[in-house]
């Protein structure tokens, strides 16, 4: 059967859609993995995305051919079966759904990204006269002399110079400008129809590439988490209770042997089918960590500059500061240099922990000593990683005569059996 075929089946079928693909259990469904969400703003943002994405098609819309169009009603809930599938195997404990869910909560990409985008780039109402003014002599958008907003440029530009989100599979845009051409095929001058696509096409594709700020109230909440200022524990499945015997004879069915048999076919051996994207971790604060680090390296913070009169986007490190790991304060480096060099006696502020007495004292390498090692052919080298002998350096045992063994003697008795 063809897809033409399906579709006027649908048709015939299609009396009520909540009857037909049971939209209420997959509503219950995705409501229940939402709850399971291991991060506090998913779990609020993305109930939210469900009930309203549910909402908009049930109540909103009031067209009858667009609410009751069998193909758009497939459409519709292949998305469900992909979300629920989204969500199950977040809770799972997968990195990259979990990971891509938390981006969607925190704006990275999905509808919130592009809420935060229109938000950021809306333009000012006019304040005066004057303003008006001004706003109705500048060019059409996308026509010659059009600019794009400031602020989206200077955001651009900040992440073309952020490294860390290539690494993050980040895909950057590839050129700052639109990449007009000077001369077409033909050699004459572009027409001007071509010229506002070309500038259209490029600052869609920027605006899709873009990755807005985040409000304080959830930066805040997801500076916490990062830090672990903010308490959390990991999310508590609940057991399901009160199941009539019906139920508990179809959870029977479904873990029986025969039910598999008839699904999956006859029983191999183990293999990596299950782990080929990826393989369930246990949740926990220091895997969601990983995660809440890089998903706030996603984040600009966006700060007005009064020198230069513009906004500057900083970005926070794919990795924290590490810290010094001596016990002590500055005084310890108060006899050394801008070079690390040594320039008056010890004071004796070292701390305990790292001052040893019985340590013998540190003995210079050859390399520090500047000596060059000798390349003599079948020298005899050492185990160890740096020779003295082979730079010259004369040690305790090699300035002592080196104990020969005697030679042996044959002597006149007759060989022994083992010695044959």
């Amino acid at each position: 059967m063809g897809r033409k075929e399906a579709v006027e089946a649908a048709k015939l079928a299609l009396v009520n859609p909540w009857k037909q693909h049971s939209w209420r259990r997959y509503f219950r469904a995705l409501l229940r993995q939402c709850s399971y969400l291991p991060d506090p703003v998913a779990k609020c943002t993305i109930h939210d995305y469900v009930v309203q994405r549910f909402r908009r098609y049930v109540i909103e819309e009031r067209r009858p051919w667009i609410r009751w169009n069998a193909e758009r009603q497939i459409f519709l809930f292949n998305e469900v079966k992909d979300t629920l599938s989204l969500l199950q195997r977040a809770n799972a404990g997968y990195s990259k759904p979990l990971e891509k869910v938390i981006r969607m909560a925190y704006g990275r990409k999905g509808r919130r990204r592009k809420e935060l985008l229109s938000a950021l780039i809306a333009p000012d109402v006019p304040a005066n006269n004057t303003a008006v003014e001004e706003a109705l002599q500048r060019p059409e958008k996308y026509e010659d002399g059009w600019e794009p907003p400031s602020i989206v440029m200077e955001l651009l530009k900040s992440q073309q110079n952020n490294g860390i989100l290539s690494q993050l599979n980040i895909r950057q845009v590839k050129h700052l400008e639109p990449p007009i051409p000077k001369k077409c095929i033909w050699g004459d001058g572009v027409a001007k129809s071509r010229r506002r696509n070309i500038r259209k096409d490029w600052y869609t594709d920027v605006l899709d590439h873009l990755l807005p700020p985040l409000p304080d109230p959830d930066l805040g909440i997801l500076k916490g988490l990062v830090s672990g200022e903010t308490p959390w524990n990991p999310p508590e499945w609940r057991t399901p209770v009160n199941l009539s015997d019906r139920q508990k004879k179809i959870r029977r069915l479904t873990r029986s042997y025969l039910r598999t048999l008839l699904k999956d076919g006859p029983v191999k051996g183990p293999t990596f089918k299950p782990y080929s994207k990826g393989r369930p971790h246990i949740i926990t604060r220091r895997f969601m960590q990983r995660i809440w680090r890089r998903t706030l390296c996603l984040i600009p913070h966006m700060e007005w500059n009064e020198t230069v009169k513009k906004h500057i986007f900083t970005w926070d490190p794919a990795k924290p500061t590490p810290r010094l790991g001596i016990p002590g304060g500055p005084e310890i480096f108060e006899d050394v240099d801008e070079q690390g060099k040594i320039t008056t006696t010890p004071t004796g502020l070292l701390p305990g922990a790292i001052r040893d007495t019985g340590r013998k004292p540190y003995r210079e390498t050859p390399f520090e000593l500047g000596l060059e090692p000798k390349h003599e052919l079948n020298e005899p080298r050492s185990n160890r990683p740096h020779d003295l002998i082979a730079f010259g350096v004369k040690s305790k045992k090699s300035s002592s005569k080196p104990s020969e063994k005697p030679l042996r003697v044959p002597s006149d008795k007759p060989p022994r059996k083992h010695d044959r």
